[in-house]
């Protein structure tokens, strides 16, 4: 009778602490739901000076603190490796703010400009941090507030969480191909433009940058793939949501043409293949009974893609995204001209940095005269270079860790690779490799651009991380 009456207990503490723990997991899904939306509306431009970074900082340092004081433990329990490195990041970022002695800073490679400008000031050296711009470094560290945040919460997910997560960013992809396409399709000054400096008259969507909406919406395939690949339902079903996948990412492809952008086309391509490796064909039977059914869904559901596809590439062609495809572009030009003034800077900060976020004011120190025009250049636009510049030796070892922890999660999956729809873990590795191939291509991307610098594209490389950190851990069980 005791043994009984314990067993009851324990099997009641059970459903208790299950019941908590999912009541914990939609309260995190809430709270990151939230940081993803206003993270798209207000936050899909790389400079520090838009003014809807006046909402988003305060409303990201708000969820950082619910994050930390509701998920912490379970987070660090779940993604301790990946956490680390998140808080080297944020640790390195703030100790480029630690004020330094003048015998220390003067001591330090490319500060002699700043000691001339003191003595020629007549002023006392000061105590100096190692950023040479410390308001950029400050912007850099409380632009880490949201994707940490995005990190935490991701991580205390259960399997229907991450699931419905995953649905919300790929409506948030297609709600920004379709802003996109009107942008396209209407004025070049239109209204539907939400940045004062943005690629008018072509496809940017909710970003400010062409190249990052097309980056976002290339990373739209492996997450198409990952959602049939675990679909649930009827068997007679199947057919449906595999012709609006396959109708999905079709129209992704006139979508990103509209953009404009040769490297976004060029990253749609690794998205395809990308899906092909992701994707599980689900198990289901159609019984002889329904077939007639299903295929009357499946021609319908091929007739409104092919409807929807015709429309996109008339709408592509409308516009003057392809033209730009097949011209010289200046910008690109000054990208490769400006590689060699990057590099000259970064030997002269090496192998400390010149801090985190400072690479407008380096820049301009060694930008050639030929080089100076009434815009300036706000990025290297590739992200290692300026890492090295900016952070010099330890930004390497932070971006070797990382690529370490994803070598470390790619054998897993491999490993994984057999699992089945129903057993255990395929869920996390079927997330896991949609996770590990988008942050795969931003990283490839990244040697083009700066889709990183993004705060919205920051959320997503977050939660995809997170995705890999579970499906190692599911690997390892």
């Amino acid at each position: 009778m005791i043994s009984s009456s314990n067993a009851i207990e324990s099997r009641q503490g059970d459903r208790a602490g299950g019941a908590s723990k999912g009541a914990r997991s939609k309260a995190a899904l809430i709270i990151l739901m939230v940081l993803l939306v206003t993270g798209f509306l207000t936050a899909g431009g790389a400079r520090d000076d838009l003014l809807s970074l006046l909402v988003w900082r305060p409303i990201s340092m708000i969820v950082l603190a619910l994050a930390l004081a509701t998920a912490w433990r379970e987070a660090w329990l779940n993604g301790r490796a990946v956490l680390t490195l998140a808080l080297s990041v944020v640790g390195l970022t703030a100790l480029h703010l630690v004020p330094l002695p003048p015998a220390v800073w003067t001591a330090l490679p490319g500060r002699d400009i700043l000691v001339s400008i003191y003595h020629d000031a007549g002023m006392a050296l000061p105590w100096q941090p190692l950023s040479v711009a410390q308001a950029r470094t400050w912007n850099a560290l409380f632009s880490l507030a949201a994707p940490l945040a995005a990190l935490v919460l991701a991580l205390t997910l259960d399997a229907n969480s991450q699931r419905k997560l995953m649905l919300a960013l790929i409506a948030l992809g297609f709600v920004s191909g379709v802003i996109g396409m009107l942008q396209a399709l209407g004025p070049a000054q239109g209204m539907l433009y939400f940045y004062r400096i943005t690629n008018n008259g072509v496809s940017v969507g909710l970003f400010a940058n062409r190249n990052h909406q097309a980056a976002f919406l290339a990373v739209m395939f492996p997450m198409i793939a990952a959602n049939l690949s675990l679909f649930k339902g009827k068997p007679e079903q199947l057919f449906f949501h595999r012709a609006i996948a396959i109708a999905g990412g079709v129209l992704l492809v006139p979508l990103i043409l509209m953009t404009g952008s040769r490297a976004g086309l060029v990253l749609g391509v690794a998205g395809i293949a990308s899906a092909w490796w992701v994707f599980q064909s689900p198990v289901a039977r159609i019984r002889s009974a329904e077939r007639k059914t299903d295929n009357r869904k499946r021609l319908i559901s091929f007739c409104l893609a092919g409807v929807l596809v015709v429309f996109s590439i008339i709408v592509a062609l409308r516009t003057p995204a392809l033209q730009r495809l097949v011209e010289t572009d200046p910008a690109d030009e000054l990208r490769f001209s400006a590689l060699p003034v990057i590099v000259q800077a970064i030997e002269r900060f090496f192998p400390f940095g010149s801090g985190a976020g400072t690479f407008v004011e380096v820049y301009q120190i060694f930008e050639p005269n030929k080089f100076i025009n009434p815009s300036y250049f706000n990025h290297a636009h590739n992200d290692f270079a300026e890492l090295l510049l900016t952070t010099g030796l330890a930004g390497v070892v932070l971006i070797l860790w990382a690529g370490f922890l994803g070598f470390r999660s790619l054998i897993s999956l491999f490993r994984s690779r057999s699992l089945k729809m129903g057993e255990r873990g395929f869920q996390a590795q079927v997330l896991g490799r949609a996770g590990l191939s988008i942050i795969a291509m931003l990283a490839l991307y990244s040697a083009a651009d700066y889709p990183l610098r993004v705060p919205s594209l920051m959320l997503l490389v977050a939660v995809t991380a997170a995705w890999c950190s579970a499906a190692y851990k599911a690997a390892r069980k």
